[in-house]
């Protein structure tokens, strides 16, 4: 039903004029509409910079050609989205996946996913329910590490294509790395 059919043309125009005054924004065409102010940076959440996952990568990387050996690694912010990214020459193309799956691991739990792995015999139900929880996008094998700076974590580095034990090494190297990057900004 239309109420504007009942109205008489003055009283129309009279509630046009009314809603065009009332709703903000309506009678301001050509205008642009009003900034929105940025929030205050104490309630900006932690991130993870390019520079500095990239920092983290070059020091994972390192921990690899010392010892001759190929890998993939992958650092993702706090929300598990991918910062950057890096496969050595040679290295497996599954690999970039593991990494990107050990990284989104750790961050979504806060902790190692060699940590993780060890669900699959002491809480089977647990590792699982992760598992299905996100299918396709962890992968609860030894390579994740959360990246944790003044106390809040800032994401997570996965790493993918070494011996046992030797990725999450690689990652605490470049977590290492990045650290003393983040400590000569200051």
């Amino acid at each position: 039903m239309n109420i504007f059919k009942s109205l008489t043309p003055r009283a129309t125009a009279i509630v046009a004029v009314v809603l065009v005054l009332a709703l903000p924004g309506l009678g301001q065409a050509g205008q642009a509409p009003p900034p929105i102010p940025a929030p205050p940076s104490a309630s900006l959440p932690p991130s993870i910079s390019l520079g500095e996952a990239r920092v983290i990568i070059d020091g994972a990387l390192a921990y690899a050609r010392q010892r001759g050996t190929l890998m993939a690694v992958a650092v993702v912010d706090q929300a598990g989205n991918v910062v950057s990214s890096d496969r050595m020459d040679g290295a497996s193309f599954a690999n970039t996946q593991y990494a990107e799956a050990k990284a989104f691991a750790s961050v979504i739990s806060r902790q190692t996913t060699q940590t993780l792995s060890e669900l699959a015999k002491d809480r089977p139900d647990r590792y699982f329910g992760i598992i299905n929880m996100y299918p396709g996008k962890v992968y609860l094998v030894g390579g994740g590490v959360p990246l944790i700076v003044n106390g809040q974590l800032v994401g997570a580095v996965g790493v993918a294509g070494l011996a046992q034990y030797e990725d999450e090494a690689a990652g605490r190297q470049g977590i290492a790395a990045g650290e003393r990057f983040r400590a000569n900004r200051r």
